[in-house]
Order: C-alpha cells, then structure tokens, then sequence
C-alpha cells in the first residue's frame, strides 16, 4: 500500500470513517509495522512555542491557547509526538476490539440448521475445522461462530460422526434430546431419536464425557471401543466392535444393520425416511436384524426387516404402523 493510501486509511481511522473490513485492513496493518510515516501529518503535534495544534482541513483551524510556553526539546517533541499517537491507537484499539466481541456475540446467536434430503450424506466442515457427516434425513444446528471458551451444537434428529478439531480452551459439546457429548479432539458418533425416546453415543478416538439435563445423572465417560444407549430415562454402557455392525457413517448414505436391535433399526428407518414408524417396544423386545439399503422404498425396507421375525405393519397417513 501506498504512503499516502496508509495516511488517508490512518486519518479515516480517526474519524472512525472505517468499515468491518477497513478496521481489519488497518489494524493488520499497524501489527505489521506499516506505520511508518510522519505521524506529525495526521497527528496533534506540540510546536516549539508549547502551543498545541493539529492537523487541519483549510475551513477549520485549531488552537488551545494559555498554555505554559515552555521551549520543548526535539527528542522530548517526537518522544510527546509518539506518545499521543501510541495513545489514541490504544483508545481506538479498544473500541474497536469491544466492536469486534460485539459482531462476534452476534455470530455466536446466528445459526444454521441442516436437514439431510433422502438417500443423502451431508459433511460439514465447521468455523473451527471440526468435520461433521450427517446421515440421512438427520437434522443438525450449529453457530455461525463459537464462543472463546465452548464450541456448541445440537443434533436435533438422526446420526452424525463428529471429527474435532483440538481446541483445550475451548471444550467441543454435541447436544440430544436428553444428553450432552463433550470432547476436546475426538471422533465419535451421536445418534438421536427424539421420537422413540432413544439416543446412542459410540466413541472412536480421543475421550468423550456424557452429560444429561436429567437432574441426578452422573456424568460418565468413555474410552474408545465404548458406546452409551439411552432408552427413555435408562441408560446402559457397553462396548462395540469397530469393524461389525456399528459404523461412523455409510460414505453412499445407506441404511446398514449387523445383528441391530429390530427397535433401534426401525427408529434409524423413521429418521432416515423422515417418517413415522409406530410400534410397542415391548412387543419387539429380543428381535435383531441384519441387512443393508440403498435408496429403496421405505415400504419394501420395513417388509424386509419384519418378514424374518413374521411381524405385520399397515400403512397410516403419517407413516406405518408394527403388529407383532
């Protein structure tokens, strides 16, 4: 940038002229040191006479008269020179960064909410380079921006894989229907079926603590190899092998069972085909399912998972119904 580009960007920082992007410019700039220009030529100054002026346009002129007119040293006239500026960048700092928290905090109470179509795998990469895949027919919501002490977001519905970014500052916290997942460089999966009062939690990586809005929870962690399933108000912990049924995610956004509970793999078919599946736990209690689908009609999926144990299901204006 050109000197005189810089003085006309510095005095229009004084007249806090500047937008969001030109504060950004020029406060980079001054981390830089690309200040280096004669401060005398927008700056007050201090004259010989001890009479202070400052830099003016020809309309105006500014003047502060009774003052002592004590004979000021050069060194003393830049060192005051120096002095005034370094303050005003200091005052203007200020502002500017209680401008910045203020954009920030607005950032922080933006968000956005995903809702992965039919048959689809939906990655997003968040603010801080942490990456999420959503299964389909999940439902995410996340912040334009993170606070500078926690990074929060909510799987409202559905399955995502989380991949943190470490961050000890700032813990990273997945939010349920009734849990809360916290980690600081991490990967794992969260699973929420608001619907069928069932949530699961199965860590790869890394270490994970599980809260809940229950009051009389105790939070408990996890080690890798370890999953958490909630079920209304009762929670049991347990292990998974990595390579048989449970899975981060299905990278063609297919539907995947390996000996599954038959009520867990119809609540994932409800949110996958964003459907209502209605049925009594009870009555399904023992089944297990195995099998895998792409795309297919919901209708043939839940013929498939229910002709193994001979159970029956009628269609509903919302959904479909299981009759054991």
């Amino acid at each position: 940038m050109k000197s005189s580009e810089k003085k006309n960007l510095y005095r229009r920082f004084l007249e806090k002229e500047l937008n969001a992007a030109e504060l950004d410019e020029f406060f980079l700039l001054v981390e830089n040191g690309e200040f280096d220009f004669d401060y005398q030529e927008v700056m007050p100054v201090v004259e010989e006479s001890g009479i202070v002026t400052a830099p003016v346009r020809e309309e105006h002129t500014i003047e502060v008269v009774n003052v002592p007119q004590t004979k000021i040293r050069p060194l003393f006239r830049a060192l005051i020179r120096l002095t005034v500026a370094a303050s005003l960048l200091l005052i203007s700092a200020i502002g500017y960064l209680s401008y910045r928290r203020t954009e920030n905090l607005k950032q922080q109470s933006l968000f956005t909410t995903v809702k992965v179509p039919v048959g689809s795998v939906r990655i997003i990469t968040l603010k801080d380079h942490s990456v999420v895949t959503l299964n389909s027919g999940s439902v995410f919501k996340y912040p334009a921006s993170f606070a500078s002490d926690n990074r929060k977001v909510f799987l409202i519905k559905g399955k995502g894989f989380f991949e943190i970014a470490k961050d000890k500052s700032r813990p990273f916290t997945v939010y349920s229907s009734k849990l809360s997942t916290t980690a600081l460089g991490t990967s794992f999966t969260v699973e929420n079926y608001k619907a069928y009062q069932l949530e699961k939690v199965c860590l790869y990586t890394g270490k994970v603590q599980i809260g809940s809005k229950e009051k009389g929870f105790s939070p408990l962690k996890l080690i890798p190899g370890q999953q958490y399933t909630q079920t209304g108000d009762t929670g049991t912990k347990g292990v998974f092998d990595g390579d048989g049924e449970i899975k981060p995610y299905a990278e063609d956004g297919s539907l995947e069972f390996d000996n599954t509970s038959l009520t867990e793999a119809l609540a994932r078919v409800a949110s996958y085909y964003n459907i209502t599946l209605a049925f009594d736990k009870a009555d399904l209690k023992g089944f297990a399912i195995s099998g895998k689908f792409r795309n297919e009609p919901v209708k043939d999926v839940i013929r498939t998972l229910l002709f193994t144990h001979h159970l029956k299901f009628k269609k509903i204006p919302e959904g479909y119904v299981i009759m054991n």
